[in-house]
């Protein structure tokens, strides 16, 4: 049900808002957005979605949704499969304590 190619809003308690594209297939996301690629593993549960994502910039002085520049970081995000279309999910960066992240994934194809 998850496989596939998504959409992801997203914006962080820094109140940085912003998108990117995330292909889930077999355990594995690959994606990016204007200035990071990410690379990480999924597992699905019923409806619960568990994501760990690394996320590297490409862009020199490109800011993050963290406000960071230059500077690799890990999410571990947790969420729920809304229906065929639809999930979100909420989550951290390990390296940066106390700063969260909001996500909603639609699924293009």
């Amino acid at each position: 049900m998850i496989d596939g190619l998504w959409t992801a809003e997203f914006g962080s308690s820094v109140g940085v808002f912003g998108g990117g594209v995330a292909v889930f297939k077999d355990g594995r996301i690959l994606g990016g957005d204007g200035g990071y690629f990410y690379l990480g593993d999924y597992q699905v549960t019923g409806n619960s979605l568990r994501a760990t994502i690394n996320v590297f910039p490409f862009i020199e002085d490109y800011e993050s949704a963290f406000k960071t520049v230059g500077r690799n970081f890990t999410l571990d995000l947790e969420g729920s499969l809304i229906d065929d279309k639809t999930a979100t999910a909420q989550g951290q960066p390990r390296e940066m304590p106390g700063l969260r992240l909001g996500v909603k994934l639609t699924k293009r194809a």
